[in-house]
């Protein structure tokens, strides 16, 4: 229950912050995201698990309707960690070329 809540939050998060900066009149149907996650800590780091604890965010992206949909089709990414004195999710969208 505590995980679907903690998704269900990070969703609705992304599509608050969507929705402050306004919304394209059109999604966007290709794009490049990239993430990427500061640590302030210094352990070991998967970067599939960066992957599976943004999807919600993602999610979110879709449903305020900057991205058109988040399948392979649509969109590719780039993961990283950082070091850095706080915690943090950084999450650039960039447009592509569709073709």
């Amino acid at each position: 229950m505590q995980l679907y809540a903690a998704k269900r939050d990070a969703k609705d998060e992304a599509t608050a912050l969507v929705l402050e900066h306004g919304v394209p009149p059109e999604p966007i149907q290709r794009a490049h995201i990239a993430i990427t996650w500061v640590a302030k800590d210094k352990r070991r780091r998967d970067i599939d698990n960066l992957f599976s604890s943004r999807k919600a965010y993602i999610d979110g992206l879709v449903h305020a309707g900057l991205i058109a949909d988040d399948s392979a089709d649509h969109v590719e990414y780039t993961l990283k960690y950082e070091r850095g004195t706080k915690d943090n999710t950084i999450i650039g969208i960039e447009e592509k070329e569709i073709g």
